[in-house]
């Protein structure tokens, strides 16, 4: 009876010790908000760290409506992002607007915003970009992307679930309170449209 004893009281131990290693700690959160910092501005130019992600991440898009599990599907959807970007502009750049890291609920948070140059503006209007010009370039086009991402981190201290969402409207904008009061260029299809119907 002494040495059953004496063997679950081992075991006990043994699965104590392992629930302490896979307590997540401060420097956990640390690493994963430093390595997301200095990684994703680089996401159309280098492959990003997966160290900081669990294997069985839970990646979460609200805005396709896809959930996907497992770090494999993480990375494939990562490399549809870069491979569309770089087919649909000439020059494209992820750009981190915002990054926080919070403790309370080891969360980091990410506004994210993707810009870029179509092929035809560069084609038709290299002449005016300049290289070292180009970040004031791409402040005048439009965003392509521009997304806040809450990377949650697991007990492991390793992001366990990656959830994607659509920025807060901005508060301070003005609401429209009527829409037919709008005018509309005389020469956009919208008008053309309206026009249209206004005659019939």
């Amino acid at each position: 009876m002494q040495p059953k004893r004496s063997f679950h009281e081992n075991s006990n131990v043994q699965t104590s010790a392992k629930e302490k290693e896979n307590v997540r700690k401060p420097e956990d959160l640390e690493r994963a908000y430093e390595v997301l910092r200095t990684t994703l501005p680089k996401l159309f130019v280098e492959p990003l760290n997966y160290s900081i992600y669990s294997p069985n991440l839970i990646f979460q898009n609200n805005i396709t409506g896809k959930h996907t599990v497992g770090l494999y599907h993480f990375v494939k959807q990562i490399a549809i992002l870069r491979t569309v970007g770089h087919l649909k502009y000439a020059y494209v750049m992820f750009e981190v607007l915002k990054i926080t890291k919070h403790p309370d609920d080891y969360t980091v948070r990410i506004r994210w915003r993707v810009w870029g140059i179509s092929g035809l503006k560069v084609m038709f209007q290299f002449w005016k970009y300049k290289v070292w010009q180009l970040k004031e370039v791409l402040k005048d086009q439009e965003a392509w992307y521009d997304r806040f991402s809450i990377c949650y981190l697991g007990e492991s201290g390793l992001i366990e679930k990656h959830v994607v969402d659509k920025v807060m409207p901005d508060e301070s904008r003005e609401s429209v309170e009527n829409a037919s009061a709008i005018t509309l260029p005389t020469e956009s299809l919208a008008a053309t449209a309206s026009q249209k119907l206004s005659c019939q």
